[in-house]
């Protein structure tokens, strides 16, 4: 993963500052496709908003509503789950589990030559430019929690 000077040194200088740096919005965006390119799930839920993490939530609990045919079609279509590991599955579990099933990982875009430009700040806000094979995209992060995280609107990557 490729990280233009400017943040390269933003981050060097940010990180040199204190052990209990908040981590800028390119840490974060640096941090998702890494997560992403591991397969894990539970990282790549951290470094997403409250809202972002709404809509994997929403569908989690849908699942969780008739627990055994969830089971049922989510095997069908190569994720395996059980009506057991439903109940308790969190939005970083389960997005672990979609990256780890054949059917679904096989659609996965690639990200292995991602950029990630200079994060221009608004205040609570971020937009950090990212750079992949498919064009160049702006990923849109929030200040929630004192920690950066990125919005829904900036998961148009996927």
């Amino acid at each position: 993963m490729k990280l233009s000077a400017y943040a390269a040194a933003a981050l060097v200088l940010f990180s040199a500052c204190s052990t209990e740096a908040i981590e800028t919005p390119e840490q974060v965006v640096m941090n998702f496709f890494e997560a992403y390119e591991n397969g894990d799930g539970c990282a790549l839920a951290d470094c997403m908003s409250a809202d972002a993490l709404t809509e994997i939530n929403l569908y989690i609990e849908r699942l969780r509503e008739t627990p055994e045919e969830s089971s049922v079609y989510l095997n069908s279509i190569g994720i395996n789950l059980s009506a057991e590991e439903l109940e308790d599955i969190t939005a970083g579990d389960f997005v672990t589990t979609l990256f780890n099933s054949e059917a679904y990982s096989e659609q996965l875009p690639n990200f292995s030559d991602t950029e990630i430009g200079h994060a221009l700040v608004y205040g609570d806000k971020a937009i950090v430019p990212v750079t992949t094979d498919n064009g160049q995209r702006d990923l849109e992060l929030v200040f929630e929690n004192q920690r950066w995280k990125i919005t829904t609107s900036g998961m148009g990557f996927f």
